[in-house]
C-alpha cells in the first residue's frame, strides 16, 4: 500500500521507525567516537611503557633503567587488537563520508586529514625523537654528538634507502606513529578507486544492498568466516616475513608487511557490515559480558601460544587463528559494550572525541621528553610510568584543544618555530 493511502496507525508507525533508525544512526556516533577516544589513550599509554620493557625493544628512544614487570603481557595483549580496532571504524565509516562528499572531496578531505599532517609531521615533528635517542647513544658510548640540523640532513637522506628490520632486534630502526596515516590513506583511496570503477564498470548496480535482518546465527557464521579467511592469509604472510620485521623508506614511510592482512581485513569488515546494514543486528549479536568472557579465553590461549614461540607450521597457524579470533572477540566486546552503557556525548566525551586525533599525532615528542626528564629521578617505574603519562595525555590535550583546533596555520607555524629552536641550540 502506498504511504498516501495508508491508515493514520500506519502512517505513525512508520513515522516512529523511521525516526527510530533516523535517531539509531544519530547514536551510533557517539559510541563509535568514544570507542576511537579510548583506543588512542591506551596507544599512549601502549608507547608510555616501552621505555621501562628492560631493552625488550632496544629500538625505544628512551631506555629507563627501571622496568615494570609483566610489562610484556600488556605489549602482547594491546599490541594485537588497538590498531585493527581503529581501522575497523574506519572502514565503518568510509562509506557513509564517501557518499556524502563523493569521489573528490572523499579524497581531498582524506588528504588533509591524513596525508597533509603525515608530511607536515614527518619532516618538522617526529625527527626530534630519534635525535633524542642519539644523544643519548652517543654519551652512553662516549663517542661524539652531531647536531640537529646536520642530523636532520642526514634522517631526509635516509628517505632514499630502503630498510627492513625488527623491532625485537634493531637498535637503528625508527618507527613514529604516522605509519597508521600513510597506510589508512591509501585504503581510502583504494576504496575510492573501487566504488569509482565499480561505478563505470556495473552502471547497472545499487552500491547498497541491504540484505534484512540477520540471524545470531547468521552472524556467528559470518565473523568464524573472515576469521578463518584473514587467519589462513595472515598465516602465509608469517611464513613469508616475520611479524616483527619493519619496511621502511629511511625514517619516512613505514609499514609493517606481515600484519596488512589484518589491517585490510577488519577494514574491509567494516566497510561490508555497512553496506549489508548489519551494524545494529552486529550490536545486539551477544551480551558485552559473554563477550568479554571469550576474549579473556581467547587471550590465555593466545599469550600460552606466543610463549611458547612457534615456529612449526601447526602451531604457528593455530597462533595465527587465535590472533585473528582475539580481534574480532575483543572488537565485539569493544562494540557492544560501548552501545550499550558509554552510547552517550557528555562534555567529557565531546572533548576526548574533538581532541583524540591530534592527541595521536601530538603524543610521541611530548611524551620521549617527559622520558628523558624523568631518567634522573629515582622513583618506582610503574610510579613513573603513570606520571609521564598523565603529563603526556594533559599537554597533547592541551596543545590540540588551544593551538591546533584553533588555526592550521599557527600549527605549522609553532612546528617551524620548533625546528628552528631545535636547529639553532642543539
Amino acid at each position: 500500500m502506498a504511504m498516501q493511502d495508508a491508515c493514520p496507525e500506519e502512517k505513525a508507525t512508520a513515522h516512529m521507525t523511521v525516526s527510530k533508525q533516523q535517531n539509531l544512526s544519530a547514536s551510533r556516533l557517539f559510541f563509535l567516537d568514544n570507542i576511537r577516544s579510548v583506543a588512542i589513550i591506551f596507544v599512549v599509554l601502549f608507547h608510555a611503557t616501552l621505555s621501562y620493557s628492560g631493552g625488550a625493544n632496544p629500538w625505544w628512544y628512551v631506555q629507563d633503567p627501571g622496568v615494570i614487570p609483566h610489562l610484556m603481557i600488556f605489549l602482547i595483549f594491546f599490541s594485537v587488537f588497538l590498531i585493527p580496532i581503529l581501522f575497523f571504524i574506519s572502514g565503518l565509516l568510509a562509506s557513509p563520508s564517501y557518499d556524502r562528499h563523493g569521489p573528490s572531496s572523499f579524497l581531498k578531505s582524506k588528504f588533509q586529514r591524513l596525508a597533509l599532517p603525515l608530511l607536515i609531521c614527518t619532516f618538522l615533528f617526529s625527527p626530534v625523537m630519534p635525535y633524542i635517542r642519539q644523544v643519548l647513544r652517543a654519551l652512553d658510548s662516549g663517542s661524539e654528538m652531531t647536531g640537529f640540523w646536520e642530523f636532520w640532513l642526514q634522517y631526509l637522506q635516509s628517505g632514499s634507502r630502503l630498510y627492513a628490520g625488527s623491532v625485537i632486534q634493531s637498535t637503528q630502526l625508527v618507527v613514529t606513529q604516522y605509519w597508521f596515516l600513510m597506510v589508512l590513506f591509501f585504503f581510502f583511496a583504494a576504496f575510492a578507486l573501487y566504488r569509482e570503477g565499480k561505478k563505470k564498470f556495473r552502471p547497472g548496480r545499487t552500491n547498497h544492498r541491504p540484505a534484512g535482518t540477520p540471524s545470531r546465527a547468521a552472524i556467528y557464521i559470518a565473523l568464524a568466516a573472515t576469521g578463518l579467511i584473514t587467519g589462513v592469509v595472515y598465516f602465509l604472510a608469517c611464513n613469508l616475513i616475520n611479524t616483527t620485521v619493519w619496511v621502511t623508506l629511511g625514517d619516512l614511510f613505514q609499514l609493517q608487511p606481515a600484519r596488512m592482512p589484518i589491517y585490510a581485513a577488519v577494514f574491509i569488515l567494516g566497510i561490508l557490515i555497512h553496506r549489508k546494514g548489519w551494524l545494529d543486528p552486529l550490536l545486539h549479536a551477544g551480551h558485552p559480558v559473554a563477550w568479554l568472557a571469550v576474549s579473556s579465553l581467547m587471550t590465555f590461549v593466545y599469550l600460552i601460544l606466543v610463549g611458547r614461540l612457534p615456529t612449526a607450521p601447526g602451531l604457528l597457524f593455530i597462533t595465527c587463528l587465535f590472533r585473528i579470533f582475539l580481534v574480532l572477540s575483543v572488537l565485539m566486546f569493544s562494540i557492544s559494550f560501548f552501545h550499550r552503557f558509554l552510547n552517550r556525548s557528555t562534555l567529557l566525551w565531546r572533548e576526548l572525541s574533538a581532541n583524540s586525533y591530534n592527541m595521536y599525532l601530538i603524543h610521541l615528542v611530548p611524551l620521549v621528553v617527559f622520558q628523558l626528564l624523568f631518567l634522573r629521578f629515582s622513583m618506582p617505574p610503574l610510579l613513573k610510568f603513570g606520571i609521564i603519562s598523565a603529563l603526556t595525555l594533559l599537554l597533547s590535550y592541551g596543545i590540540s584543544r588551544f593551538l591546533v583546533r584553533k588555526s592550521g596555520y599557527a600549527t605549522v607555524l609553532a612546528l617551524v618555530l620548533l625546528f628552528l629552536a631545535m636547529c639553532f641550540f642543539f
